[in-house]
Parts: structure tokens; C-alpha cells; sequence
């Protein structure tokens, strides 16, 4: 498993005292119009956190100044084929806007193709998600195209994506 770091964040694997904090994030009404619904209640976030722990592409993401978890990113096999794996990610409320999410996006992108041997991260947005969509492409993701109605709530889908060799040059 692997700890990584930036000059603000850690990316760690999740520990079960992460449950309190996890909870927290996901009451967030605008991450929950954006998708993130993982948890309603303390045990849902223990529950979740467990296999998490396992999964050294899901980090938690724990501001270094307080020590305190404020998010999550996660590198995801979707189907696709061995080298293709897509991006989510999610800051709390009132972290946002500091630059953690794009701080974090990057590290992962390193990890993926670094030390995963990834050849492609993509990630979706809804098309109602202005500010998740502005930070994929401050972060050098390329938007591919849009799938209309395609979410849940029947919005829009923005897709975007970085390849291993846009990324290394």
C-alpha cells in the first residue's frame, strides 16, 4: 500500500477512525446532486471504509496542517481494459475552492501512471458540475464528449480524460 503526499496532503490508505469524517463529507448536499451518496448513517460510512482500506487506489485525502480528512480520490477499474481506469473525487464543503481537489488530482495522476503502469485516467462530471469540470481540466484532462441525459437525475454527463503520454510531455 502506498502513502502519498504534496506539499498540503497526505493520500492514505482509510482507517476506520475515518468513519466520523466520512459521514460528515457525504451529508454534503452538493456532492449528493453530484453523485456521492455512499453513506446516510456512521455505520454505512464503517461499513464502506472496510473494504476501502483494502483498495490501494482509494486514498483518503488528510490536510497536513490539522491533520484532518477532508476528502477522497479514487482510481477505479470500470470495465474497460487493464490500463484504463477513471477518476472520483470529493473535498468537503468547506475545504473547497483551496486548491486540495486539483492538488490531489495530480498526485493521483502520478501514481497512475508512474506506479500503476496506467496508460489512460478518465473521469465524468454532471454537466451541472461547473467547478469538478474546471478542475479535470486544470489538471490536464481532456474533455471527450458529453452524454446527454445520461446521469440519474437526467442531466448531462461531461467525460474527459489524460493519456500516460500527454501527461510525461
Amino acid at each position: 500500500m502506498h502513502t502519498l503526499e504534496t506539499p498540503r496532503l497526505i493520500l492514505r490508505q482509510w482507517r476506520m477512525d475515518d468513519a466520523a469524517a466520512l459521514y460528515a463529507i457525504c451529508l454534503d448536499d452538493e456532492l449528493r446532486a453530484n453523485g456521492v451518496v455512499f453513506c446516510d448513517t456512521h455505520e454505512d460510512a464503517r461499513k464502506m471504509i472496510h473494504p476501502w482500506a483494502q483498495d490501494d487506489k482509494l486514498k483518503a485525502i488528510v490536510r497536513k496542517s490539522d491533520n484532518r480528512l477532508i476528502g477522497f480520490v479514487h482510481l477505479g477499474d470500470m470495465n474497460r481494459h487493464a490500463q484504463y481506469n477513471e477518476l472520483e473525487f470529493a473535498i468537503a464543503a468547506d475545504c473547497r475552492n483551496h486548491g486540495y481537489a486539483a492538488e490531489a488530482i495530480v498526485c493521483m495522476i502520478n501514481f497512475a501512471f508512474e506506479l500503476l503502469g496506467l496508460s489512460v485516467v478518465a473521469a465524468s462530471v454532471r454537466s451541472h458540475n461547473a467547478p469538478s469540470a474546471k478542475v479535470l481540466q486544470k489538471c490536464g484532462f481532456v474533455h471527450e464528449g458529453t452524454l446527454r441525459k445520461h446521469a440519474r437525475d437526467g442531466s448531462d454527463t461531461l467525460y474527459f480524460s489524460v493519456l500516460k503520454e500527454e501527461w510525461q510531455s
